[in-house]
């Protein structure tokens, strides 16, 4: 007689469902008990496809779009924007900086529409490089720093700080409590869209704690596993050691605290959904080929980290860096019948280091509707290395893409009506 080989959870199921039809268990208990293991399998299932897309991307340098799954074959459909990564692959084709990284996420649902690296040397794209933490943060950092602020004091943007001497530096001497015929004045709104460094210090020192700085980085997604469908690198911030390196770390003047392109759109992200931070992810769904079963179907995650009140504020200071700030000369040149119906806030950052080492430049914003408050819009990243000469400034590039993305998102409008 033939043994017949039964899967154990099947047996454990057929049991409770034998319980629930004699009415010794709720039926309630048994869907708890399938839900469960429907959980438990999806998970196993994107482990399995995550360690492909690892691979994939390392060894043949590309996202597969085919993968096994419990030794049967399945299709992989990811969250890109095929035509829009077309044209951001145009623009960094044609500008060609020694390394260089675009990263555009659906504010709406976190999806990432694409991420696209690109090396000058051997004119090559890099899939890798989006997800590396490699990068310091520069100045992004002061989203992190305006924040702790902002929910920590009774500081607004209004308020006066003084400083002494260039606002790109940081010297210990300019830390001071010291008001000089040289003194000169800025609002918090304004030291932020002017990236002053002094300012920032001086106010993390006078007014954060080490412990309230480091909290509100985790906060934003440092030190945490952000993906679940890629192993991307984890972006880092210390704890800062003593008063200057507070002052360090929360204007950005320091090679510690290390960042990922695609965290750098999720910066924005959190922004523009009113301080949710809503999980990245590159996965729609695995569906096996044969049978056609959804074997992963990816669902959206968030988190509340700051407060809608505390968002606004930091709202006013990103779209003041746009309007008049350090990416005004970028985005002045945008096409009137384009910006009229767009709000833009951004940050910029530039610092020496990281790998691969060069002169960083950096932008992070957020693109929404004005006439549309459900569309929370799109947020970008660019990260442009430059080595010996500078191609083009990062902020001119996003300029380009939200204007390309808009443009063909009203013209698809008008072809459906």
């Amino acid at each position: 007689m033939r043994k017949i080989k039964m899967n154990k959870s099947y047996i454990v199921v057929c049991g409770i469902a034998v319980l629930a039809l004699s009415g010794y268990v709720s039926l309630d208990l048994l869907g708890s008990f399938l839900t469960a293991r429907d959980a438990r399998a999806e998970l196993a299932h994107l482990s399995e496809v995550r360690s492909q897309i690892d691979s994939g991307i390392s060894n043949a340098g590309e996202f597969p779009s085919i993968v096994r799954v419990d030794n049967q074959l399945a299709k992989v459909d990811y969250t890109f924007d095929q035509n829009l990564t077309r044209f951001v692959k145009k623009r960094l084709r044609r500008y060609r900086s020694d390394y260089s990284v675009i990263t555009i996420i659906d504010n709406n649902n976190g999806e990432i529409l694409t991420s696209v690296g690109f090396k000058r040397k051997g004119n090559q794209f890099d899939y890798q490089l989006p997800y590396s933490s490699t990068h310091p943060s520069a100045s992004l950092i002061k989203i992190i720093t305006t924040a702790g602020i902002l929910s920590n004091t009774d500081v607004n943007n209004d308020t006066v700080f003084n400083y002494r001497g260039r606002g790109t530096t940081l010297y210990k001497y300019q830390l001071k409590n010291k008001k000089t015929r040289w003194s000169r004045y800025l609002t918090f709104e304004k030291a932020f869209a002017l990236s002053n460094n002094v300012v920032f210090g001086k106010a993390a020192v006078n007014l954060l704690s080490s412990l309230d700085l480091f909290k509100m980085a985790s906060s934003f997604g440092f030190n945490r596993n952000l993906f679940s469908d890629i192993s991307a690198g984890t972006s880092t911030f210390p704890m800062p050691k003593d008063q200057y390196n507070l002052a360090e770390l929360a204007s950005g003047l320091n090679d510690e605290a290390m960042i990922s392109p695609v965290h750098a759109a999720v910066l924005s992200s959190i922004v523009a959904n009113e301080g949710i931070l809503k999980f990245p992810r590159i996965v729609d769904q695995v569906v096996d080929l044969k049978t056609k079963e959804v074997l992963v179907d990816s669902k959206m995650r968030d988190e509340q980290v700051l407060s809608p009140e505390i968002i606004s504020s930091i709202k006013k200071m990103m779209e003041l860096t746009v309007s008049r700030g350090t990416a005004r000369s970028s985005f002045k040149r945008m096409r009137r019948s384009v910006r009229k119906k767009l709000i833009i806030g951004g940050k910029t950052g530039t610092i020496t280091g990281g790998v691969p080492f060069g002169r960083r430049d950096w932008f992070t914003a957020y693109a929404r509707p004005k006439n549309d408050p459900s569309d929370r819009g799109i947020s970008i990243s660019v990260m442009n290395i430059n080595l010996k000469k500078w191609y083009v400034k990062s902020s001119y590039l996003a300029k380009e893409i939200i204007e390309h993305y808009y443009k063909k998102k009203a013209t698809k409008k008008l072809a459906l009506k």
